[in-house]
């Protein structure tokens, strides 16, 4: 099949080839464009606790935000680092570090995973996309969580112009899928995939039922076509 997927370009590293050993052809669109955050200043906030040894735990969801923090400052060995994805993992040691990978990601799994961080400093570098649920979860765990947006997600190409080139799609997040313009109408002639839950809950809200809804992965989401 030849299937749209929403990928930010300096995150699609590697598609082409998942979707090849899968059988099918990936067509990358990139609905969301990183670009700086809106307020620079908690991302340099962080930067300096991480100069001053202030964090114990430095949390990474995505490789750009390895990036760009990166960019700033880099932690010292005493800081345990938590990568999300072997993507992450892999843009950390890039950098000549290493990570603990955590392969899914969930508000609750993702507290019970770090074990005791009572009275730890917990950085968050992420997308400038609010996660009151993970933030909630560290903190009444005891941990102190200090987060930073290091980009901001914004308005990319529009999903619309290669629907007719293709078979399937498949959004990545909530928010790729909320900037792509896809409507109810689109789907009829395609096969809808969600990413993961959170990708599906938003496409339901818009009168969009995914044909299929993966567990946080594209290999997932591949399998089951």
């Amino acid at each position: 099949m030849k299937i749209a997927v929403t990928k930010l370009e300096e995150k699609s590293g590697g598609t082409h080839e998942l979707f090849r050993r899968y059988g099918h052809e990936a067509v990358i669109v990139s609905t969301m464009r990183a670009a700086p955050p809106a307020d620079p200043a908690p991302l340099s906030r962080l930067a300096g606790m991480i100069s001053k040894n202030k964090i114990d735990i430095l949390v990474f969801t995505s490789a750009l935000g390895v990036e760009k923090l990166f960019e700033k400052v880099k932690p010292g060995k005493n800081v345990r680092i938590v990568s999300v994805g072997p993507k992450t993992a892999k843009k950390v040691e890039e950098y000549g570090m290493r990570s603990e990978v955590i392969e899914k990601f969930s508000s609750g799994h993702f507290a019970e995973y770090l074990g005791d961080i009572s009275g730890k400093t917990i950085g968050i570098a992420r997308a400038d996309v609010p996660n009151p649920e993970l933030v909630s979860s560290l903190t009444a765990a005891g941990a102190i969580v200090i987060e930073a947006p290091a980009y901001r997600l914004a308005a990319g190409d529009s999903i619309v112009e290669v629907l007719d080139e293709v078979d399937a799609v498949i959004f990545t997040s909530a928010k790729s899928f909320e900037l792509s313009g896809f409507a109810p109408e689109h789907s009829k002639k395609l096969k809808v995939i969600a990413i993961g839950q959170k990708t599906a809950e938003a496409m339901r809200k818009h009168g969009i039922n995914p044909d299929i809804v993966g567990n946080g992965t594209l290999e997932d989401c591949l399998s089951q076509l």
